[in-house]
Parts: C-alpha cells; structure tokens; sequence
C-alpha cells in the first residue's frame, strides 16, 4: 500500500497542472472579452474633461498607470487614447493571471513533494508562492525536519526562494 501513494499523488499532481493550465488559458479569453466593457467604462471615468485621452494627472489614481504611463503611451504623445490604455491594462491583467497560475503549479508540486516524503508527509505544512518565492509555515517537531521541508521546496522546479517559516512544536 505504501508504495501506491507516490503513484497516486503524481497523478493527482499531473491533473491538477492540466487542470490550473487549462483554466489559465481559458481566463485569458475570457478576461479579454469580458473586460473590454469594463475597460471603457474605467477609461470614460478616468477622463474627467471628456476629450476622449487620460493625461498623467487622470490616471495618477490608477497605481499601473501612474508608474508605467510612458511604456503605455506607444505613440509618445504624452497621453493614453483609449486603444493604448485598453491595451496596456489588458496585458497587465494577462501577465498577473499568468503569475498566479504558475504560483499554483509551484504551489502544488511542494506540497506533492513534502506528502511523498516519509518524514514530512504527516505534518501540516502550509505552503504558499508569490512570484516565485515559497514560504513554508507551520509547525514541526524537529529542528532536521524543518531543514528538510526547506531543501524539498528549495529542490522544486520553479522556485526561485524559500522563505522558511517553520517552527518547532513546544510540548
């Protein structure tokens, strides 16, 4: 029986990688379409003297644009018509989803690999990533095990760091 968790927990893991990967394809059509609506509508709230462009002082409450303004005006005329904001925020939007799903996989494969270790697998070990960067969190009852759970998720495809967070259970 003991050696049928691994296979089980690889399938588990190959499904839930096809399935965040399809989801993530379908998001990205869809976040197109749906938000080009909403897109319209931000962009006519955000250009208050109706002249059909944002200037840096319109968008200045838009945290994506007050940074990056002048990678979103393509023709460099100083303001965004509604083509270059549209499609500025659209690619924004698509590069996080993207971010988010390959966080998931990441995700999924450290925890994967902390079950199918024999030291680890009865613990609850939280995991979460953001851009890359895993943290691990949680308690454990010895100092090896925390060093363990550390060089799994460091050894994990995709991860760029490992914030270790665990600490020792306290009886």
């Amino acid at each position: 029986m003991k050696n049928t968790n691994p296979f089980k927990f690889s399938l588990f893991a190959v499904a839930l990688t096809t399935a965040v990967a399809s989801s993530q394809a379908f998001a990205l059509d869809h976040i197109n379409e749906a938000n080009q609506s909403a897109y319209v509508t931000s962009f006519k709230a955000l250009d208050v003297d109706n002249d059909s462009s944002l200037t840096p002082a319109e968008v200045k409450t838009e945290k994506l644009f007050s940074k990056n303004f002048s990678a979103a005006d393509k023709n460099n005329d100083g303001k965004l018509d509604q083509e270059e904001y549209t499609n500025y925020k659209s690619q924004a939007e698509q590069k996080n989803v993207k971010r988010v799903a390959k966080d998931s996989v990441i995700t999924s494969k450290v925890k994967g690999n902390l079950l199918m270790d024999e030291g680890l697998k009865s613990l609850k070990v939280s995991v979460k990533t953001h851009k890359g960067v895993v943290q691990l969190s949680g308690f454990v009852e010895t100092e090896s095990q925390i060093e363990q759970a550390g060089k799994i998720a460091n050894e994990t495809e995709g991860v760029k760091s490992v914030k270790n967070n665990l600490l020792l259970k306290k009886d």
